[in-house]
């Protein structure tokens, strides 16, 4: 199941957008920056009012000191009263003493303890300190920190100064300034981590445009439009790979031009020589040349319908070459969706007839005729049920009908053969493309592959549109959609995309 999942999983990331993962992956580094920034201040944060906590408290001995010397040598306890009294603000603080020459008391902020001899092991090694000393000493479920320095004066001890702190209070002291900073963190790392979002989407949109660009000009590409070019205004690696594409380009159109050169060259030197053939081949079977046996006659009719079938051929890569050259001609008239249906009919009666196939024609006797060129129309009414006729089983059904909708007319042809598959759908316009299902009637059928290709290009060149529904084992239907009005002329060549930073 964890094997089944991750696959699924991956295969879901796999389709998300580039500018989706660019904008991801920007945003993921802004805030790990973030995040790293935020946890770095805190730690320096933490470690700084420690050390200064630290420092504070070396001072306030130091200044003790000072106070110390100048009251014990001048006899003035009044001033170290009123100090200590000023040390007593500090929360921290759990005492704060001076002790004279002999170990008594001289001041103290709990006013009882003066004139006292302490005698304990924190006292007497204060008393022997020569410098700065630091004790710690328990105090229930706390920790008192003991700071003792020397009381001198031209090299004699007048005394010892002793300050206490509780490093339970420190801490409170400590974690109290630290939520305050970790406030001013959240509110500096939330406006960096919102400008950084922005900052990330817009670079992910400016970094996948130029890749977009290039996407719509390979699928331009694709379909044909081999003249679209990249504008390219920068000259970093996208650039080069803009202008690498222009050039693939170039050579593709080369390649092209030279093919429909040959095609077009081709066929027409191609249709003198078989028009030839099939006028002496019709003066044979007259019998203008002398009676002919029936094995004769018989050869003849395989040479002449063979020419027939080479000779469409030959007229179908006309098609395609002034499709893909938009030289397509149109001379537009009015056409009555009625007089289609009745041609349609009279062409496919005999084949219906012999497959047994139920050939149903449904065209409203209100519906308005359009604007169009008949003999295109002809073209792709005949391709479009020749296929239809030749993928459906004998005693089938194929069915034309026409509708109105808004200014335009939906044409469809559909059958009840065994159907396209689903993957092969968007691949039935293209040229010398045949799907062939897997099972049934369409496996023996044959053709050039280029019906639909001129079925589409000839829609397109009258304005509209045409696609394939299909489902496999219930038959396909074609659509075609025309305007009513004028044929609109073949679209233009696309401006170029533009490629750059």
């Amino acid at each position: 199941m964890t094997g089944g999942n991750t696959s699924v999983t991956l295969e879901k990331l796999k389709k998300i957008s580039l500018r989706a993962k660019l904008s991801a992956y920007s945003i993921l580094l802004v805030l790990g920056v973030v995040s790293s920034v935020g946890l770095s201040f805190d730690f320096a944060e933490r470690r700084y009012l420690s050390q200064r906590f630290q420092q504070s408290q070396q001072e306030s001995v130091q200044f003790l000191v000072q106070i110390g010397r100048e009251a014990l040598s001048s006899r003035n306890p009044p001033l170290l009263a009123s100090y200590l009294a000023l040390l007593r603000r500090s929360r921290a603080l759990t005492y704060a003493m001076v002790l004279d020459e002999k170990g008594r008391v001289a001041a103290h902020t709990n006013t009882i303890l003066s004139g006292q001899r302490p005698t304990d092991s924190v006292t007497l090694k204060s008393l022997e300190a020569g410098t700065l000393l630091e004790q710690q000493t328990p105090a229930g479920d706390d920790v008192v920190v003991d700071l003792a320095m020397p009381i001198l004066q031209e090299g004699r001890r007048l005394g010892t100064a002793r300050v206490g702190y509780s490093r339970r209070a420190i801490a409170i002291l400590v974690n109290g300034a630290l939520q305050a900073a970790r406030r001013r963190i959240i509110v500096s790392g939330a406006i960096s981590l919102a400008v950084g979002v922005v900052i990330a989407v817009l670079l992910a949109l400016l970094l996948v445009q130029p890749i977009r660009h290039l996407r719509d000009g390979a699928h331009r590409i694709g379909e044909g439009a081999l003249d679209h070019r990249i504008r390219i205004t920068s000259r970093d690696e996208l650039g080069e790979l803009a202008h690498e594409f222009n050039v693939m380009a170039a050579k593709l159109q080369e390649v092209a031009n030279l093919k429909q050169d040959f095609v077009s060259n081709v066929t027409h030197e191609l249709r003198s020589p078989l028009t030839s053939l099939r006028g002496y081949v019709e003066f044979l079977l007259r019998g203008s040349a002398g009676p002919l046996n029936d094995e004769q006659r018989d050869y003849l009719m395989v040479v002449k319908n063979n020419s027939v079938r080479l000779a469409r051929f030959i007229d179908n890569l006309l098609d395609v070459a002034k499709i893909e050259s938009r030289k397509i001609e149109l001379h537009p008239e009015k056409v009555r969706p009625q007089d289609i249906a009745r041609e349609m009919e009279a062409v496919f009666r005999p084949m219906a007839q012999e497959k047994e196939i139920a050939y149903i024609s449904v065209v409203p006797p209100d519906i308005p005729p359009l604007r169009a060129d008949a003999d295109k129309l002809g073209e792709i009414f005949t391709n479009l049920l020749s296929n239809a006729f030749k993928f459906t089983p004998d005693k089938g059904r194929v069915e034309f009908s026409v509708n109105e909708e808004g200014e335009n007319l939906h044409f469809r042809v559909a059958d009840s053969g065994d159907g396209i598959p689903a993957g092969s759908l968007e691949n039935v316009f293209n040229k010398f493309e045949q799907v062939k299902p897997t099972r049934g009637l369409a496996r023996k059928t044959k053709g050039t592959g280029l019906g639909l290709t001129i079925v589409r290009g000839f829609v397109e060149a009258h304005g509209g549109r045409v696609w394939m529904e299909s489902e496999e084992g219930r038959g396909s239907t074609a659509h075609v959609v025309l305007p009513k009005g004028p044929a609109a002329p073949s679209p233009a060549k696309a401006e170029g995309a533009e490629i750059g930073s």
